[in-house]
């Protein structure tokens, strides 16, 4: 199965967070889209594996993916090793996608700085012909990081405004892990009164860089090529 565009997480309901919009945007324009999370977040301080589930196939179910796949790595000990490199590259040449995002390279979470050295170098893996030779080599064309905690200088930002609202819909389904009125969660960081307008405030933010309502930020390792400056710069004309 031939994937367009995969995201990769570190737990459940990180993806949404940080590039839902994207994903509902291109699932909307044809593309096929999926998300692949490393581990189960089965070191959460709030809910357990069977409501994190719960509320990733919701989640998933809105955000009308092609493909959610968990591959079962270990919450709070992502490592860089062949074992977990394998399990990667595995799964990037069972999809094959053409465009591949992941946490940034620096955040609060330490599974989130992790995860980016591990996906990066697995990504490479991916691509070498005598790295386990049973499975077709692939690599994607197109990497870019998304935002989670940590702000950096974003290559581009993408238009998210008729997704936003969706793309909250698929972030609040994590009920155990924001509050929404879950009688028994711990306080953390996530379920305060200010993590929500955190999400929605800075998407708000990178939608004003860009003279639109709400933008999701992207970090790419490489130069982007205009063509035609006068028609891509055109959303600046007010």
């Amino acid at each position: 199965m031939d994937i367009d565009i995969i995201a990769f997480s570190a737990h459940p309901d990180d993806a949404e967070m940080g590039c839902g919009g994207l994903l509902l945007k291109l699932k909307d324009r044809g593309y096929k889209t999926g998300i692949i999370d490393l581990t189960r977040g089965e070191l959460s301080t709030n809910g357990d594996l069977k409501i994190r589930a719960e509320e990733t196939e919701k989640a998933t179910q809105i955000l009308n993916l092609d493909v959610r796949d968990n591959l079962g790595l270990e919450d709070g000990n992502l490592i860089n090793n062949l074992q977990s490199r394998k399990k990667i590259v595995g799964a990037i040449r069972k999809y094959r996608p053409g465009m591949v995002i992941i946490p940034y390279k620096k955040d609060r979470h330490p599974d989130h700085e992790n995860a980016h050295k591990l996906l990066k170098d697995s990504i490479f893996a991916a691509g070498l012909s005598r790295f386990e030779p049973d499975a077709k080599n692939h690599r994607p064309h197109i990497i870019a990081s998304y935002m989670l905690h940590y702000e950096f200088k974003p290559s581009f930002i993408v238009d998210i405004s008729d997704y936003f609202k969706k793309k909250m819909k698929a972030v609040t389904c994590y009920r155990s892990q924001l509050g929404n009125n879950f009688k028994k969660n711990i306080p953390t960081w996530l379920t305060s009164k200010y993590f929500k307008d955190f999400l929605s405030s800075r998407d708000k933010c990178y939608g004003l860089k860009i003279l639109a309502q709400y933008g999701e930020p992207y970090r790419a390792e490489y130069s982007i090529r205009v063509d035609n400056p006068l028609k891509f710069f055109n959303y600046l004309k007010i």
